[in-house]
């Protein structure tokens, strides 16, 4: 029974023993200023028995001699992503299934997801020196579409028109029931963890992601002053139907990929049963971070 709780407690608080790391994958952002330098920096740093594994463009810049090319690093025991949250986004879509523990370094962007300091991070993760965070996913399905298999997201989910004419009219229901339905440019469905990403940008409330289950519906310039950010449940699922769609109509997951959505068509959200297991050193603190981050919380008259 106590090692039950023990083993519970720590994944609550994001714990994690010394992780024995044979193989590592690196997923970077080819077109960031210096990455080659960044990326050859890292590997002196990792111990010499470490097998290393990386997208096509890494492997070929180092040679398969030193880095071997795989395309889903399901033989890996963690993986170092190279960039800002965008290259950490694209990372964790294509280790989603395993479930792989991963590691972002910032590299010249804001970045919430990322270490700043690329020794610091590389080094903890080898002395132990580090905390294992299971960040919820998003999942969602359009069953009137062809593309009605699954698909997920970390940080958000976005309804959108693009084109001359863009206003939506959108219904959204929760477990059945109606939520309500309003004129907008579209509608953001973010994670916790993408709550200091457009949805912020467009309104929306940060939410810490430590722990906490949620989904967070903030309209994007919605033409009523009653219609405001949601904040819900990850438990409960809910349905966001097209009544009126834009001239073309879109869902964007993570701001990296595309599908079509027309009028009459429901997207039905709910919690995925895949985690992400972002790697944070052991001094991370989400609050010190938005402070730092966002200039939050300052006072500007002097005492």
């Amino acid at each position: 029974m106590y090692d039950y709780v023990w083993k519970k407690l720590k994944i609550l608080l994001g714990r994690f023993e010394k992780m024995e790391i044979k193989k590592l994958g690196i997923i970077a952002n080819m077109k960031k200023k210096a990455i080659n330098s960044i990326i050859s920096e890292a590997i002196q740093i990792i111990p010499d028995q470490v097998e290393l594994f990386g997208t096509k463009d890494v492997s070929a810049l180092f040679g398969e001699s030193k880095v071997k090319f795989s395309e889903s690093f399901h033989e890996c025991d963690t993986v170092v992503a190279f960039g800002g949250d965008g290259t950490i986004l694209t990372a964790a879509r294509i280790i989603e299934k395993d479930e792989i523990p991963l590691l972002g370094i910032k590299i010249r962007s804001l970045g919430f997801l990322a270490e700043d300091n690329l020794n610091k991070a590389i080094n903890a993760l080898f002395n132990g020196k580090f905390n294992i965070q299971e960040r919820m996913r998003l999942e969602v399905i359009n069953v009137d579409n062809e593309w009605g298999k699954k698909v997920t997201a970390l940080n958000d989910v976005v309804i959108h028109g693009v084109g001359l004419s863009r206003v939506l009219h959108i219904k959204i229901c929760i477990n059945g029931t109606l939520l309500g339905e309003y004129l907008s440019d579209g509608v953001i469905i973010s994670t916790p963890t993408g709550s200091t990403a457009y949805s912020l940008a467009a309104g929306g409330p940060i939410v810490t992601p430590v722990g906490m289950k949620a989904f967070l519906i903030t309209p994007l310039c919605p033409h009523s002053l009653s219609v405001r950010p949601v904040v819900i449940s990850g438990e409960q699922s809910f349905q966001v139907e097209v009544i009126e769609a834009a001239e073309k109509t879109l869902i964007t997951i993570d701001g990296q990929e595309t599908r079509d959505i027309h009028i009459g068509e429901t997207l039905t959200f709910s919690k995925s049963s895949k985690v992400t297991k972002l790697i944070v050193t052991e001094n991370y603190n989400f609050y010190r971070l938005v402070r730092k981050k966002l200039k939050w919380g300052g006072v500007l008259r002097k005492r």
